[in-house]
């Protein structure tokens, strides 16, 4: 019980070296670039896989092929346009409006009243609808060159952000930084993203961000350590509702402002461009490029002020979570491998997979993150290193086992098994030679001496006496006490029909071997029915008929004949002259209508004593 018991925990140990080594080279892995995009693919799959879902409360005001075909001037000149929107936008009641447009540069030398007919309506309009002007970081260090009046407004009204949108190493926009660091000992608060200056002003309170904690309020928003959130998009492009530029000044000039206040009333307006030069890859689609398939600036800030307001956050499983979860799915894998057959383990394997996947997607659609790829990863790391492992331990026990098929039963049940691969009631007809051996004297022997000195001195005796049999190509069949039956046949590397001369010859050289016991030798040669007998419960792999009867006939007759080796004319008829013999007699044989002539190796007849014999020269 001891010794299962430490094979089981072997095993065990082993199955959970496994696991552990999986996991560590899945961790290990996701500081490669190409597996850290693998994870970051297998996140996107789970938006793909959610879809598209409600938006409200946000409108995109959007510069599109449709604006730029109707408004003649360079768009760097549009400055009447976009406050004609900002005070329509007022008027309809918009809460606040946000402006994902860079003014880089002043155009009051080109265009002398542009600067300020834009900056008089931010200013105007932000008691009733605050607009938050969006910046680069880069054009605000040029602004004692290049003062914009509509930036220099909005910074002194604190309503400037920057727009700028954050990457991950695949250049795919899934987070976004909500605030820059802060300046250690400056009284100047940091500079706020354009989404969550938004959704400050929107809501009417100011986020709190301590170095580690971002609250936005009363509640905590998770970030990560470069103070990013993870965007939870609302769907692919397209899932806000959006108005043309030009439609909604050509609804303003007509006066349609019963239209205005239902596209705008109570909501947060974003004004930016939706053309192909302002465009993003994001979680939807992919796997695909082009215009349709990504998504417009202006619309990335809309998911990232909808992720802040509806509070619905994306963050990543705890890290404890983490490792439990790798070591659940690994370990069922390690045990599907080990436990179950190649089939059933396969279908197993599949539904593990499966149940991955759906796990993930609804803790994902709760809002934590973990990951299925890596899940997956190291499943079938964890796979490949059990499948190893079980193909190395049945190839050991393989070899065992057919080992001890040899050692216990004998080579020909083993290459029987082996050819047909499987383990049935079956039994052939062959003609074949026997060997009955015997050791004289050998009752007396054991009743004479302690049995660990008999049981040594016959495995002794039985280990000379099986190397004698096999060198000459015969097989084992069975131990009988003291003695041995053995089987020749025509095998592999042997002449066909030789069996009787190997036969006898390795009987006499039986004989002839040194040992302190005294060997007889029977040998017939004749058919047989060879194979399996018994039951389906117990069965045994032997010989039958009157050829193995006959064989142990004759090596009982050595007594009385004072020989060592008898076989019968049968055999001694198919030795072609290879071996000498001597007649021995003529027996009558039990069972036996007619007399039997017996015959010995000549090379043993010198060891019966005064008893006259007929050599038979080759």
């Amino acid at each position: 019980m001891l010794g299962i018991t430490k094979k089981k925990w072997k095993k065990y140990s082993i199955l959970a070296a496994i696991v552990f080594v999986s996991i560590v080279i899945t961790l290990l892995l996701g500081e490669f670039r190409f597996f850290q995009h693998l994870h970051l693919k297998a996140l996107d799959a789970h938006f793909v896989a959610r879809g598209r879902e409600p938006a409200s409360g946000i409108v995109l005001l959007v510069i599109d092929q449709k604006a730029l075909d109707h408004f003649e001037e360079l768009q760097l000149f549009w400055h009447p346009y976009y406050a004609e929107a900002i005070r329509a936008a007022a008027e309809g009641g918009a809460k606040v409006l946000g402006m994902d447009v860079i003014f880089a540069v002043p155009v009051t030398k080109w265009e002398p009243e542009h600067d300020r007919m834009l900056a008089e309506a931010v200013a105007d309009t932000a008691s009733r609808m605050p607009v938050i002007c969006g910046y680069a970081p880069a054009v605000m260090s040029k602004q004692q060159e290049w003062p914009v009046p509509v930036n220099m407004i909005a910074s002194a009204l604190g309503m400037a952000a920057f727009a700028n949108l954050t990457a991950d190493p695949d250049d795919f926009v899934r987070r976004q930084e909500l605030i820059e660091a802060p300046v250690p000992g400056s009284q100047v608060p940091p500079a706020r993203s354009l989404a969550l200056r938004l959704a400050e002003t929107y809501l009417g309170t100011q986020a709190d961000f301590d170095g580690t904690r971002f609250s936005l309020g009363g509640g905590t928003v998770p970030v990560s350590r470069d103070r990013a959130i993870a965007i939870n998009y609302a769907g692919p492009p397209g899932a806000f509702p959006r108005i043309s530029l030009w439609d909604f000044l050509q609804a303003a000039r007509a006066g349609r402002k019963e239209q205005i206040r239902q596209w705008v009333e109570g909501k947060v307006v974003l004004l930016g461009p939706d053309n192909i030069t302002d465009r993003y890859a994001t979680p939807f689609y992919t796997a695909f490029s082009g215009p349709r398939w990504t998504t417009a600036g202006v619309e990335i800030h809309a998911n990232t002020l909808h992720t802040l307001l509806t509070r619905r956050f994306l963050t990543a499983a705890p890290q404890a979570g983490r490792m439990l979860a790798l070591a659940a799915a690994t370990g069922g894998a390690v045990a599907m491998v080990a436990s179950f057959s190649a089939a059933a383990a396969g279908l197993w394997l599949t539904l593990l997979l499966a149940g991955v996947i759906v796990f993930t997607h609804i803790l994902f659609r709760f809002g934590v993150l973990l990951s299925t790829s890596e899940l997956v990863l190291s499943c079938a790391f964890s796979v490949l290193f059990a499948i190893t492992y079980r193909f190395l331990t049945a190839q050991t026990r393989g070899e065992l086992f057919s080992k001890a098929v040899n050692l216990f039963i004998g080579r020909q049940l083993a290459v029987s098994l082996e050819d047909t691969q499987s383990i049935t009631l079956t039994a052939k007809h062959a003609f074949v030679t026997i060997l009955f051996s015997d050791i004289r004297g050998f009752t007396a022997f054991s009743e004479s001496k302690e049995p660990e000195v008999v049981v040594e001195r016959l495995n002794e005796y039985l280990t000379v006496m099986v190397r004698i049999i096999m060198n000459h190509h015969g097989h084992v069949n069975k131990f009988l006490g003291d003695g041995i039956l053995a089987v020749f046949t025509d095998d592999d590397g042997t002449n066909p029909g030789d069996h009787p001369v190997r036969a006898v010859r390795c009987g006499t050289e039986m004989c002839l071997a040194s040992s302190e016991f005294r060997t007889g030798v029977g040998i017939h040669t004749g058919p047989v029915v060879i194979g399996n007998v018994g039951s389906t419960d117990r069965m045994e792999y032997t010989v039958l008929g009157d050829t193995v009867n006959l064989a142990s006939r004759l090596e009982s007759l050595n007594k009385e004949h004072h020989s060592q080796l008898i076989m019968s004319d049968s055999t001694k008829d198919r030795l072609d002259g290879q071996v000498a013999t001597a007649h021995l007699a003529s027996v009558a044989i039990r069972g036996r209508v007619n007399t039997l002539d017996i015959f010995t190796v000549s090379a043993l007849a010198s060891n019966r004593g005064e008893q006259t014999v007929t050599q038979r020269a080759p």
